[in-house]
């Protein structure tokens, strides 16, 4: 009877890996693909840079997998990765480059996922312009309280703090003051 790796914890998807089951390794890709690339793509608003990094971090991943200590903080293990990885990127970057930097255009690259619903053409259109409101007005944010937005559709406030090494009130602090931020300047924008 085949495995269902589906139903493992990733700690449990690690320690199968590492005992070796490639199949095990590929469930922590397809569950964290989607969410680990789009948080690194809301830091960097680059496809291709955001694709080189994702890669690099599971990468590291399969080759660190016999180092790796199970403790039920995969996915807080992983995102800080993600963010080392990041940081790294912008500190070998020329000075003149930022997290806010347009393309040659001027406009920000879009980073949204398509719709999969059957979702009525002006729902879809309703809802993507909602989403790039909200998107120009979180790129105004700092880049902590900006990610911690980014962040917390994937991971808890406490597993935030746990990633940046944090207390959690700080992480609650920041992102209360980034949603407040966020609502002024969203009222500003339809003024």
């Amino acid at each position: 009877m085949a495995k269902n790796y589906a139903q493992l914890t990733d700690d449990e998807l690690m320690d199968g890996f590492v005992r070796g089951e490639p199949a095990a390794f590929e469930e922590l890709v397809l569950r964290y693909k989607n969410p680990l690339y789009q948080y690194i793509l809301a830091l960097v608003a680059d496809e291709s840079v955001a694709g080189d990094l994702f890669q690099e971090v599971f990468l590291s991943v399969y080759k660190q997998a016999e180092n790796y200590r199970a403790q039920g903080k995969f996915k807080a293990f992983l995102f800080r990765s993600a963010r080392n990885r990041v940081l790294n990127y912008f500190r070998d970057r020329p000075e003149d480059f930022s997290l806010d930097k347009t393309d040659e255009d001027g406009n920000e690259p879009l980073h949204e996922v398509l719709p999969s619903g059957e979702e009525l053409p002006l729902q879809a259109l309703e809802r993507a312009e909602l989403g790039e409101r909200i998107r120009r007005a979180a790129l105004k944010l700092p880049p902590k309280q900006r990610e911690i937005i980014y962040l917390r559709p994937y991971m808890s406030f406490k597993e935030i703090a746990a990633e940046r090494g944090v207390p959690l009130g700080t992480v609650l602090a920041d992102g209360h003051r980034a949603i407040k931020k966020l609502q002024t300047f969203l009222r500003d924008e339809n003024l």
